[in-house]
């Protein structure tokens, strides 16, 4: 496995840099070009949180949503834009953990890409998943 690190988005909530966003999340997006996905190494605080300890979904739906978006940005140069996102959470996402969200470009058609992602905690175990249909910008 050889992870890239990836330029990011300036203003981006997610990836974005405290310069251009300082209300960033300012999380490293890397590419794994041999296995083909996007990889985000995250440690929430208690400032992610909705209730005490556990991490807002919102939060998480970002995540994944980045990760998904950067697995396409990683092998084409055009914008998309998510049109659709579906998420389900199978575990709590606590503060102080050490969590890592996967995305995966599962196939294009036309002008969508269908990807995919995963958050596993430190164990291996998936906290949430998620798919997406990207548009192309035109």
């Amino acid at each position: 496995m050889s992870l890239v690190k990836l330029q990011g988005t300036p203003s981006c909530f997610v990836c974005g840099n405290e310069n251009d966003n300082p209300r960033s999340l300012r999380l490293n997006i890397f590419w794994d070009d041999e296995s083909r996905y996007t990889s985000i190494s995250f440690i929430p605080d208690e400032s992610w949180c909705g209730y005490e300890g556990m991490v807002h979904g919102g939060l998480l739906a970002a995540i994944i949503d980045d990760a998904m978006a950067w697995s396409i940005k990683a092998s084409d140069d055009d914008i998309y834009v998510t049109g659709k996102l579906t998420i389900s959470f199978r575990r709590a996402v606590r503060s102080g953990g050490k969590y890592v969200a996967q995305g995966f470009l599962e196939r294009k058609e036309g002008r969508r890409a269908y990807t995919s992602a995963v958050i596993k905690d430190e164990e291996g175990n998936t906290c949430v998943e998620g798919e997406a249909i990207f548009i192309r910008a035109k």
